[in-house]
């Protein structure tokens, strides 16, 4: 399992779809369980859906502090943040769920100063999910990621394997996702740092031979209209010779 020792600040950035807020969740929950008080800091802008704001009550009732750009998780979603988010830097721990492009990235980029401040504690991690539009090829995930870095002033230390289908994912796609981050790495130069995914899709993973560093992950963002929707496609299959077209990722992981 992935550790993040000597790690005070983690940003998570990546396309949409591509799992940020879920890690962005999963992590403070996980550093706030270690004893270390945590905060985390909603910097995307630009993107109303599946967003850390949605989650404030779980995340207040386990003593997270939760920094949200004004009027989220209302109809209302304006480009600004809050001051204070000043105050996530004398957290023990605080976690920055980044913009999903450039224009929401820039948020990043008005704390460069703060971050460079304390660069040997930052780690700034780029998550990728194979399975998404705009993320299946190494040359477009790659020229996404240069344009989110020069959007934040800050240099990306490391790429996420987070690759899924949802509820439908399995451990070949974890396969996928890795071999495309492995490209991404050499044409980047940027390592990567952990394969995220559910407990049972990363022991199915382990089981056939891969090694890398994992972080486990519990849903959080799926919304159960989302469920709902699914059992009721699966209800209207064809009860036998017939085969349902292959569910395209959803948002949320």
């Amino acid at each position: 399992m992935f550790e993040f020792d000597n790690v005070r600040y983690c940003i998570f950035a990546g396309n949409y779809g591509s799992g940020k807020t879920e890690l962005s969740l999963n992590l403070a929950i996980d550093m706030q369980k270690q004893g270390k008080s945590t905060v985390l800091c909603d910097m995307d802008i630009v993107n109303p859906y599946f967003r850390s704001a949605e989650h404030r009550d779980m995340l207040e009732a386990r003593g997270i502090r939760l920094i949200t750009p004004p009027f989220a998780g209302t109809a209302v979603d304006i480009p600004a943040l809050a001051a204070e988010v000043q105050a996530s830097f004398e957290y023990p721990f605080a976690v920055f769920d980044a913009g999903g492009d450039p224009v929401g990235a820039a948020a990043l980029g008005t704390y460069h100063g703060r971050f460079e401040q304390s660069r040997e504690e930052t780690l700034f991690l780029y998550v990728v999910n194979a399975r998404r539009p705009l993320q299946l090829k190494a040359l477009e995930v790659a020229e996404m990621l240069r344009q989110i870095e020069d959007a934040a002033r800050l240099k990306i230390d490391g790429l996420v394997n987070n690759t899924n289908l949802a509820r439908e994912t399995t451990w070949q796609d974890l396969e996928y996702g890795s071999e495309l981050c492995q490209e991404v790495s050499q044409i980047t130069g940027i390592p990567v740092e952990f394969t995220s995914g559910t407990p049972e899709v990363l022991r199915a993973y382990e089981a056939h031979g891969f090694e890398e560093d994992t972080f486990p992950l519990t849903i959080y963002t799926r919304p159960d209209w989302l469920d709902e929707t699914a059992d009721e496609e699966t209800a209207k299959a064809p009860a036998s010779g017939g085969k349902l077209a292959p569910k395209a990722a959803d948002d949320t992981m």
